[in-house]
């Protein structure tokens, strides 16, 4: 592990941090790419304050910190269905100057970790739009 990723953790989305998320779908294709149709663009603190209240039991929204600086470098959310002894990985978003790091990685890591290890979930899907091309490469 590298010293950059060793500066970086996980927390849940705080209030405070939905004004960093506003600007990284930068048009309307991304901002499809990365919420379908959850948000309307463009994505404003409003929207993200009322997604940001979402989070609970059945939804887990985080965050990749810099520790030193607490800039929020990414987002994930996993949806459970307790029902189905299902987690959906969803809404991986990591900021515009910090992608191609490894930030994607880290928060699906996390993720993984909670679902099998915390909340003891058999089994985990990944929604990603098939148009959306860095994703898929992440995911691979």
């Amino acid at each position: 592990m590298d010293s950059a990723s060793e500066k970086i953790s996980c927390s849940p989305l705080r209030l405070g941090d939905v004004g960093a998320l506003v600007g990284w779908a930068r048009t309307p294709d991304e901002l499809l790419q990365w919420a379908g149709s959850r948000f309307i663009f463009p994505l404003d603190e409003r929207q993200l304050i009322k997604y940001a209240a979402t989070a609970g039991e059945r939804r887990h929204l985080i965050c990749a910190v810099d520790r030193d600086t607490d800039t929020v470098l990414g987002h994930a959310e996993l949806e459970i269905l307790p029902e189905h002894d299902l987690g959906r990985i969803d809404r991986v978003a990591v900021a515009p100057e910090m992608r191609g790091q490894g930030i994607a990685d880290k928060l699906l890591d996390w993720l993984i970790a909670l679902a099998f290890d915390h909340l003891a979930l058999h089994r985990l899907e990944l929604v990603v739009v098939s148009l959306n091309a860095p994703a898929l490469r992440c995911y691979r």
